[in-house]
């Protein structure tokens, strides 16, 4: 699976690590944040290398949906809520400045990556209160919205929130631009920290500062960030299409996205815990609504992204914990890396470079606040718990082809998944992260873990972190 970023984009490779060496900097995860990090700090004359396990841009970025927005979901009047006017103004003001600051990018560099300013719509079918709500709550935070219930979609919505003057992008495209005057280090996988030292898979890397930009932090202490979050999948699918939208749409309580690139037009939604997928194919579906709403669609891109949820709904960007004055950690954007991104080589520059400390910010992941949720910490514990349960065995025989199931493979229950022609891949099912139980995904052909978000190919071969290790493959018979 592709996505529409992918089709006419190739990125030059990089080489990896070949010998130790001493920089400022180490970025971890060359993803549009660890990117935009490094590109920071070059800017403020920081000697910054970027490192990265597999190649750059290969992971969530190239999964997005692509919309540079501060507006975010039923996000305002949460924040107001749980830390008060101030913090929501902190939140629209930093993410609004991202917007801004692609825009000066793109201009000062003349990228040609499809950048185009447009209105972000959030919608209900369902009722008028929400949205009534969020739009007073963002108008406090100092947003240009308002709320009407006439919209360009193909079916009527009960209220509609318009923040004006937002953007969308293809985000390769301003990659592939932005990396080029970067020192970046590809196949160059950290294996740990050591005080002022990455050690990788190629060689060691001593600096004065570290970020940890690869999604999902994947030391468990300090900070105890697999119990402060959990992951979330999402699909998409996009299609040719003649029409044109003035605007980008999410519904607020289904998640259901609309927005156009060119001469297509891109569909998203059915989200899930990772882990916890839904019974139906969730491609089939988006291409379903498709052909509803678009009686000429047809499916001719899909993909899928994984998101780091934050017990509030607002992103860890900062220091890593309270007493590691020199790590800091982009994490937790919700589903809204795009400005989440920015947001973060801002703030984490400015940090290294010593011109701000963000103590107090609404985004330091030491900000006080976990009374607020309670609740959602509870369930991640609990869904981590739960993951060390067992499963119920059968015989490999029994599996059905491009099917998987369990089986009792030498002893202990193993995950198995059956190739078209009958070849069989046997898996270990301890996440290696914490041993979890890892569980079938039919969506996307992987093993995936309910817990904190690892997830596996049929293969055995990882794909997402903060599991570490390359394959839980045990057989192939």
């Amino acid at each position: 699976m592709k996505s529409i970023w992918r089709k006419d984009i190739n990125f030059k490779s990089y080489d990896c690590l070949n010998k130790n060496i001493r920089v400022d900097t180490v970025v971890i995860g060359g993803g549009i944040a660890g990117l935009l990090i490094a590109y920071r700090l070059k800017e403020r004359g920081m000697h910054a290398v970027v490192i990265e396990a597999a190649k750059i841009c290969s992971g969530q970025t190239e999964s997005t949906t692509a919309k540079i927005t501060s507006q975010h979901g039923v996000i305002y009047s949460k924040i107001i809520q749980n830390y008060g006017e101030a913090a929501a103004k902190e939140y629209a003001r930093e993410n609004e400045k991202a917007i801004a600051d692609y825009e000066k990018i793109i201009k000062r560099n003349n990228i040609s990556c499809s950048f185009e300013r447009k209105n972000a719509v959030l919608y209900s079918c369902d009722s008028t209160e929400q949205i009534e709500a969020e739009a007073a709550a963002a108008k406090k935070a100092g947003i240009n919205c308002y709320v009407t219930d006439k919209t360009e979609l193909p079916f009527s919505v009960k209220a509609a929130l318009v923040f004006e003057n937002q953007a969308q992008f293809n985000p390769l495209a301003f990659l592939s631009s932005v990396a080029e005057n970067l020192e970046i280090y590809e196949n160059t996988r950290a294996i740990r920290v050591e005080n002022n030292k990455v050690v990788t898979d190629k060689g060691s890397i001593f600096t004065k500062n570290i970020v940890f930009a690869c999604h999902f932090p994947f030391v468990n202490f300090p900070g105890l960030y697999f119990l402060r979050m959990h992951q979330e999948r999402s699909y998409a699918v996009s299609s040719k299409w003649s029409g044109k939208l003035n605007g980008m749409y999410i519904d607020a309580v289904k998640g259901f996205s609309l927005r156009d690139y060119e001469n297509n037009i891109i569909i998203g939604g059915e989200g899930h815990r990772t882990g916890k997928p839904n019974i139906s194919n969730p491609f089939e579906t988006l291409e379903a609504k498709g052909k509803q709403l678009f009686p000429k669609f047809k499916a001719e891109s899909f993909w899928s992204a994984q998101d780091c949820m934050t017990l509030d709904g607002i992103p860890y960007i900062g220091q890593l914990t309270a007493n590691s004055p020199d790590i800091y950690v982009a994490t937790g954007f919700n589903k809204w890396g795009m400005t989440s991104s920015m947001v973060s080589a801002n703030r984490i520059a400015d940090m290294i470079c010593g011109l701000r400390s963000y103590e107090d910010s609404i985004f330091s992941p030491s900000r006080f606040g976990l009374f607020a949720t309670a609740a959602e910490f509870c369930s991640n514990t609990c869904e981590t718990v739960k993951g060390f349960a067992g499963y119920f065995a059968k015989s490999g025989q029994d599996i059905q082809e491009e099917t998987a199931g369990i089986i009792n493979y030498k002893g202990q229950k193993c995950g198995a998944y059956k190739c078209k022609g009958g070849k069989l891949y046997i898996v270990s099912l301890k996440c290696p992260h914490l041993k979890c139980c890892l569980k079938w995904n039919n969506g996307t052909k992987s093993w995936d873990c309910p817990c904190h978000g690892s997830r596996y190919d049929y293969k055995g071969q990882l794909l997402d972190n903060p599991a570490q290790q390359k394959s839980i493959l045990l057989a192939e018979l």
